[in-house]
């Protein structure tokens, strides 16, 4: 099986996630952990979906839940807000935007992939 044009999108959203994570991490945003778990979920999730996905069918269903997963939490934690509404700050206001633009990209495109991988195919 080859892998879905969504399957790769999906995978290509949640590694530009993953770059917004280290540019955000790499210029000093506060909050985060020594060893922040974002990138290593996206990440993670990113290689699953490239490398199984075509095989195993409900990998793609990761590449939902991994990028809602931290949605959430930012969207809980809120402090994202601020490096949005501050353009001036280059770094963490890029970071930001390619996190959540990532993760929203993750989300529409797994659920393209997903609804494609499970379609039924109805026989003329």
């Amino acid at each position: 099986m080859n892998r879905s044009t969504a399957a790769v999108a999906n995978a290509f959203f949640l590694f530009v996630g993953v770059a917004g994570l280290i540019i955000q991490i790499v210029s000093g945003v506060p909050g985060f952990p020594d060893i922040p778990p974002g990138p290593f979920i996206l990440g993670i999730t990113g290689i699953l979906v490239l490398t199984l996905a075509a095989r195993f069918r409900p990998i793609l269903f990761l590449g939902i839940v991994a990028p809602a997963f931290i949605l959430v939490g930012a969207l809980l934690e809120g402090s994202f807000w601020g490096r949005l509404a501050d353009v001036g700050d280059f770094g963490p206001f890029t970071g930001t935007v390619l996190l959540i633009g990532g993760l929203i990209g993750a989300i529409a495109c797994g659920g393209v992939a997903v609804s494609r991988a499970y379609r039924r195919t109805t026989v003329g």
